[in-house]
């Protein structure tokens, strides 16, 4: 596949069933996988959390973001139930949703007027930042949440960022 994360916006016409599962592949099933091979070990210490990252496109209508959103949706629903699973052996699951975060696949398609929008329907007047997300899975990863599984965090600066 050409490009190297697992988002994009993609024609709903043209799109061909390939690709559409080569991002359920990389966003969802890789996830999953992951969760098992993790649970398994955190299962013998009776402890673990495991923080899995959707996306504002998970709850967001957006054209041209079929394969993306559902992917992250469902990498979303399957996080909060796997989190029913594992709860009993001491593992939290929860999700972190960044919004518009300055990363290089949003620089990829981010233009003056996109940010403009955005900006305008987010109360905390700029992107998101890495280290801002960062803090959201360290609060996920850390003891102080040990009480909290099977939730979506969304760091989104309040607001809801679209590229349409």
């Amino acid at each position: 596949m050409p490009v190297a994360w697992g988002g994009g916006r993609e024609n709903p016409f043209q799109i061909d069933v390939e690709r559409f599962k080569w991002v359920f592949e990389l966003n969802l099933f890789s996830a999953w996988r992951l969760s098992q091979l993790c649970a398994a070990e955190m299962k013998k210490s009776g402890y673990g959390s495991i923080v899995n990252i959707t996306s504002m496109s998970s709850i967001n209508k957006s054209p041209n973001m079929s394969a993306y959103a559902s992917s992250k949706a469902a990498l979303s629903h399957m996080s909060a139930n796997l989190a029913h699973d594992y709860g009993p052996m001491g593992i939290r699951v929860n999700c972190v949703g960044p919004g518009a975060t300055k990363t290089a696949a949003l620089a990829s398609v981010l233009t003056p007027e996109i940010e403009s929008k955005m900006l305008s329907g987010t109360p905390i007047k700029r992107l998101g930042e890495v280290q801002d997300i960062a803090g959201a899975i360290l609060y996920f990863a850390a003891p102080i949440s040990e009480w909290v599984s099977g939730q979506v965090l969304f760091v989104n600066g309040g607001g809801v960022q679209t590229l349409d």
